[in-house]
Protein backbone atom coordinates (compact mmCIF):
# COMPACT_ATOMS: atom_id res chain seq x y z
CA UNK A 1 0.00 0.00 0.00
CA UNK A 2 0.83 3.74 -0.88
CA UNK A 3 -0.63 4.83 1.34
CA UNK A 4 -0.51 4.63 5.50
CA UNK A 5 -3.24 2.78 7.60
CA UNK A 6 -4.57 5.55 9.91
CA UNK A 7 -6.14 5.23 13.37
CA UNK A 8 -10.04 4.05 12.69
CA UNK A 9 -9.32 1.30 11.34
CA UNK A 10 -11.33 -2.11 14.15
CA UNK A 11 -8.66 -4.36 13.14
CA UNK A 12 -5.42 -4.65 10.45
CA UNK A 13 -3.70 -7.48 9.27
CA UNK A 14 0.00 -7.37 10.16
CA UNK A 15 1.55 -7.21 6.83
CA UNK A 16 -0.77 -4.38 5.50
CA UNK A 17 0.02 -2.46 8.46
CA UNK A 18 3.63 -2.71 8.08
CA UNK A 19 3.82 -2.59 4.69
CA UNK A 20 2.04 0.92 5.01
CA UNK A 21 4.93 2.30 6.95
CA UNK A 22 7.77 0.82 4.66
CA UNK A 23 6.97 2.19 1.66
CA UNK A 24 9.12 3.26 -1.55
CA UNK A 25 8.83 6.77 -0.48
CA UNK A 26 10.69 6.99 3.12
CA UNK A 27 13.83 5.65 4.91
CA UNK A 28 11.66 3.90 7.54
CA UNK A 29 12.73 0.85 9.16
CA UNK A 30 10.15 -1.15 12.00
CA UNK A 31 13.03 -0.19 14.89
CA UNK A 32 10.94 -2.22 17.29
CA UNK A 33 7.67 -4.14 17.80
CA UNK A 34 5.99 -6.33 20.40
CA UNK A 35 2.21 -7.96 20.58
CA UNK A 36 0.37 -8.48 23.22
CA UNK A 37 -3.61 -9.33 23.81
CA UNK A 38 -3.52 -9.42 20.44
CA UNK A 39 -2.58 -6.04 19.60
CA UNK A 40 0.77 -4.24 17.60
CA UNK A 41 3.22 -1.79 19.62
CA UNK A 42 5.71 -0.36 17.71
CA UNK A 43 8.44 2.14 15.94
CA UNK A 44 8.90 3.41 12.39
CA UNK A 45 12.06 5.45 11.64
CA UNK A 46 14.58 6.46 9.55
CA UNK A 47 18.37 5.77 10.23
CA UNK A 48 21.58 7.12 9.09
CA UNK A 49 23.03 4.08 9.18
CA UNK A 50 21.23 2.08 6.76
CA UNK A 51 20.55 4.38 4.45
CA UNK A 52 19.84 4.51 1.36
CA UNK A 53 16.94 1.94 3.11
CA UNK A 54 18.32 -1.95 2.31
CA UNK A 55 15.78 -4.34 1.45
CA UNK A 56 13.54 -5.30 3.97
CA UNK A 57 10.91 -7.93 4.19
CA UNK A 58 7.99 -8.96 6.87
CA UNK A 59 5.46 -11.42 7.93
CA UNK A 60 3.89 -13.04 10.32
CA UNK A 61 3.79 -17.37 11.54
CA UNK A 62 1.51 -18.91 13.33
CA UNK A 63 3.90 -21.38 14.62
CA UNK A 64 7.38 -21.60 15.46
CA UNK A 65 8.48 -24.46 12.61
CA UNK A 66 7.26 -21.94 10.13
CA UNK A 67 8.72 -19.17 11.37
CA UNK A 68 11.82 -20.95 11.70
CA UNK A 69 11.51 -22.24 7.87
CA UNK A 70 10.89 -17.97 6.48
CA UNK A 71 14.12 -17.15 8.80
CA UNK A 72 16.47 -19.94 7.14
CA UNK A 73 15.35 -18.86 3.86
CA UNK A 74 15.94 -15.50 4.34
CA UNK A 75 19.62 -16.17 6.05
CA UNK A 76 20.61 -17.87 2.82
CA UNK A 77 22.51 -16.05 0.09
CA UNK A 78 20.95 -14.50 -2.75
CA UNK A 79 23.07 -12.58 -5.28
CA UNK A 80 25.50 -12.53 -2.49
CA UNK A 81 23.38 -10.55 0.25
CA UNK A 82 20.98 -12.44 3.22
CA UNK A 83 18.90 -11.12 5.01
CA UNK A 84 18.79 -10.86 8.92
CA UNK A 85 16.08 -10.51 11.47
CA UNK A 86 16.09 -6.62 12.63
CA UNK A 87 12.87 -6.82 14.91
CA UNK A 88 10.67 -9.98 16.45
CA UNK A 89 7.46 -9.93 18.26
CA UNK A 90 6.35 -13.23 19.86
CA UNK A 91 2.31 -13.46 20.87
CA UNK A 92 1.17 -16.04 22.91
CA UNK A 93 -2.07 -16.78 20.87
CA UNK A 94 -1.12 -15.53 17.07
CA UNK A 95 2.03 -16.56 16.68
CA UNK A 96 5.15 -14.65 15.55
CA UNK A 97 5.64 -11.10 13.53
CA UNK A 98 8.83 -10.63 12.36
CA UNK A 99 10.87 -8.00 9.99
CA UNK A 100 14.18 -8.81 8.13
CA UNK A 101 16.86 -6.50 6.57
CA UNK A 102 19.74 -6.76 4.24
CA UNK A 103 23.28 -5.62 5.38
CA UNK A 104 22.16 -6.41 9.05
CA UNK A 105 25.38 -7.93 10.60
CA UNK A 106 27.96 -10.72 9.04
CA UNK A 107 25.79 -13.63 11.11
CA UNK A 108 22.64 -14.78 13.26
CA UNK A 109 21.72 -17.17 15.37
CA UNK A 110 18.92 -17.70 17.66
CA UNK A 111 19.35 -18.61 21.19
CA UNK A 112 16.92 -20.63 22.89
CA UNK A 113 19.05 -22.32 25.24
CA UNK A 114 20.61 -18.90 27.78
CA UNK A 115 23.26 -20.61 29.02
CA UNK A 116 24.57 -20.54 25.49
CA UNK A 117 24.65 -16.81 25.19
CA UNK A 118 28.29 -16.35 27.03
CA UNK A 119 29.25 -18.05 24.14
CA UNK A 120 27.88 -16.20 21.57
CA UNK A 121 29.59 -13.19 22.94
CA UNK A 122 32.96 -14.88 23.03
CA UNK A 123 32.15 -15.45 18.97
CA UNK A 124 31.95 -12.10 18.40
CA UNK A 125 27.80 -12.07 18.79
CA UNK A 126 25.46 -9.78 20.45
CA UNK A 127 21.93 -9.55 21.34
CA UNK A 128 20.17 -8.13 18.99
CA UNK A 129 16.24 -8.48 19.62
CA UNK A 130 14.07 -10.97 21.86
CA UNK A 131 10.43 -12.35 22.28
CA UNK A 132 9.34 -14.81 24.27
CA UNK A 133 6.41 -17.66 23.20
CA UNK A 134 5.34 -20.22 25.73
CA UNK A 135 7.76 -21.01 27.95
CA UNK A 136 10.58 -20.38 25.88
CA UNK A 137 12.60 -17.43 25.20
CA UNK A 138 14.07 -16.89 21.76
CA UNK A 139 17.47 -14.65 21.53
CA UNK A 140 18.36 -13.23 18.57
CA UNK A 141 22.12 -12.72 18.45
CA UNK A 142 23.61 -11.27 15.69
CA UNK A 143 27.67 -10.10 14.57
CA UNK A 144 28.85 -7.40 13.17
CA UNK A 145 26.16 -5.04 13.00
CA UNK A 146 26.77 -1.33 13.38
CA UNK A 147 24.58 -0.89 16.33
CA UNK A 148 26.09 -2.88 19.00
CA UNK A 149 29.81 -3.80 17.56
CA UNK A 150 32.65 -3.00 20.52
CA UNK A 151 30.04 -2.44 23.49
CA UNK A 152 29.69 -3.97 26.20
CA UNK A 153 26.19 -5.53 27.09
CA UNK A 154 24.89 -7.86 30.20
CA UNK A 155 21.14 -9.36 30.40
CA UNK A 156 18.88 -11.00 33.42
CA UNK A 157 16.07 -12.65 34.23
CA UNK A 158 13.04 -11.24 36.98
CA UNK A 159 9.57 -12.38 38.01
CA UNK A 160 8.29 -8.91 38.59
CA UNK A 161 8.07 -5.63 37.67
CA UNK A 162 9.29 -3.92 40.27
CA UNK A 163 12.19 -6.28 40.31
CA UNK A 164 12.55 -5.31 36.55
CA UNK A 165 12.01 -1.71 36.97
CA UNK A 166 14.77 -1.81 39.67
CA UNK A 167 17.23 -3.44 38.23
CA UNK A 168 17.04 -1.27 34.83
CA UNK A 169 17.41 1.80 37.09
CA UNK A 170 20.53 0.60 38.92
CA UNK A 171 21.83 -0.42 35.36
CA UNK A 172 21.40 2.92 33.61
CA UNK A 173 22.66 4.66 36.58
CA UNK A 174 26.50 3.21 35.17
CA UNK A 175 24.89 4.14 31.33
CA UNK A 176 23.47 0.94 29.90
CA UNK A 177 20.55 1.52 28.53
CA UNK A 178 17.73 -1.16 27.87
CA UNK A 179 18.08 -2.52 24.44
CA UNK A 180 15.54 -5.61 24.66
CA UNK A 181 12.47 -7.12 27.09
CA UNK A 182 10.16 -9.67 26.57
CA UNK A 183 7.21 -11.72 29.43
CA UNK A 184 7.01 -15.65 29.59
CA UNK A 185 3.38 -16.06 29.83
CA UNK A 186 4.60 -19.57 30.43
CA UNK A 187 7.55 -19.04 32.84
CA UNK A 188 6.12 -15.74 34.23
CA UNK A 189 9.26 -14.45 33.96
CA UNK A 190 11.07 -11.03 32.17
CA UNK A 191 14.12 -11.21 29.86
CA UNK A 192 15.76 -7.96 29.74
CA UNK A 193 18.76 -7.33 27.85
CA UNK A 194 21.21 -3.85 28.61
CA UNK A 195 23.48 -2.67 26.46
CA UNK A 196 26.33 0.38 27.27
CA UNK A 197 25.45 2.99 24.90
CA UNK A 198 27.90 6.31 26.30
CA UNK A 199 26.63 8.30 23.69
CA UNK A 200 23.08 7.52 22.88
CA UNK A 201 21.48 9.57 26.40
CA UNK A 202 19.04 7.05 27.06
CA UNK A 203 15.74 7.88 28.81
CA UNK A 204 13.16 4.95 30.22
CA UNK A 205 9.72 5.54 32.18
CA UNK A 206 7.09 3.52 33.60
CA UNK A 207 3.63 4.58 34.04
CA UNK A 208 -0.29 4.41 32.32
CA UNK A 209 -0.66 5.03 28.59
CA UNK A 210 -2.14 8.65 29.35
CA UNK A 211 1.18 9.61 30.97
CA UNK A 212 3.05 7.64 28.18
CA UNK A 213 1.80 9.79 25.08
CA UNK A 214 2.56 12.76 27.21
CA UNK A 215 6.12 11.89 27.60
CA UNK A 216 6.90 10.74 24.33
CA UNK A 217 5.88 13.93 22.91
CA UNK A 218 7.97 16.18 24.98
CA UNK A 219 11.08 13.90 24.76
CA UNK A 220 10.57 14.00 20.80
CA UNK A 221 10.71 17.53 21.08
CA UNK A 222 13.90 18.01 23.05
CA UNK A 223 15.44 15.15 20.29
CA UNK A 224 14.49 11.75 21.84
CA UNK A 225 13.08 9.17 19.77
CA UNK A 226 11.72 5.21 20.75
CA UNK A 227 14.06 1.99 20.48
CA UNK A 228 12.30 0.16 22.36
CA UNK A 229 8.35 -0.06 23.71
CA UNK A 230 7.37 -2.55 25.82
CA UNK A 231 3.48 -3.65 26.92
CA UNK A 232 3.79 -5.55 30.40
CA UNK A 233 0.90 -7.93 29.92
CA UNK A 234 0.76 -8.54 34.00
CA UNK A 235 0.15 -4.97 34.88
CA UNK A 236 -1.25 -3.20 31.77
CA UNK A 237 1.69 -0.55 32.09
CA UNK A 238 4.41 0.36 29.26
CA UNK A 239 8.15 0.55 29.42
CA UNK A 240 9.62 3.01 27.00
CA UNK A 241 13.04 3.39 26.36
CA UNK A 242 13.83 7.12 24.34
CA UNK A 243 17.42 7.95 23.00
CA UNK A 244 19.53 10.76 21.08
CA UNK A 245 21.64 9.39 18.24
CA UNK A 246 23.54 10.75 16.03
CA UNK A 247 22.22 8.68 13.19
CA UNK A 248 18.71 8.95 13.82
CA UNK A 249 16.15 11.53 14.31
CA UNK A 250 13.58 12.44 16.44
CA UNK A 251 11.04 11.87 13.22
CA UNK A 252 9.06 8.56 13.60
CA UNK A 253 5.81 6.74 13.83
CA UNK A 254 4.54 5.13 16.49
CA UNK A 255 1.47 2.83 17.30
CA UNK A 256 0.65 1.63 20.79
CA UNK A 257 -2.10 -1.32 20.65
CA UNK A 258 -3.01 -1.85 17.14
CA UNK A 259 -5.52 -4.63 17.24
CA UNK A 260 -4.50 -7.26 14.59
CA UNK A 261 -6.34 -10.03 12.50
CA UNK A 262 -4.10 -12.59 12.85
CA UNK A 263 -4.63 -12.71 16.58
CA UNK A 264 -8.57 -11.82 16.64
CA UNK A 265 -8.89 -15.11 14.45
CA UNK A 266 -7.49 -17.02 17.07
CA UNK A 267 -8.34 -15.26 20.23
CA UNK A 268 -12.15 -17.01 22.34
CA UNK A 269 -12.74 -13.90 23.56
CA UNK A 270 -12.31 -9.95 22.17
CA UNK A 271 -8.48 -8.58 22.86
CA UNK A 272 -7.88 -5.93 25.07
CA UNK A 273 -7.62 -2.95 22.83
CA UNK A 274 -5.24 -0.10 23.96
CA UNK A 275 -5.66 3.20 22.33
CA UNK A 276 -3.46 3.49 19.01
CA UNK A 277 -1.25 6.88 19.15
CA UNK A 278 0.38 7.94 15.72
CA UNK A 279 3.06 10.66 15.96
CA UNK A 280 3.38 12.33 13.16
CA UNK A 281 6.12 13.26 11.10
CA UNK A 282 7.43 17.03 11.29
Amino acid sequence: SDFPITIGYDLVEYGDLIGSYLTKYDENILVCQSVNNGCFTGCFAPSKRYGPKPNVSWAFRNDYDSFLELVRENWKCMNGKSKQIFSLACEENSGFGVFFMENYGTGQFIVTNLNDIQKKWQEGYYITSCASWGSQFYIIMTKDTKEYYGRSQSWFISNTWNETHLKIIELCNIRYTVTGICYSIGLRQYFVVVTNTPEAQGSVYFDDFTAVVKWMNEQRHVGYYPTVIFFDPTLNKFLVVMARDKHRSASFQCFLGYKLKEAQNRFHQQPIFFSSYYVPRQ
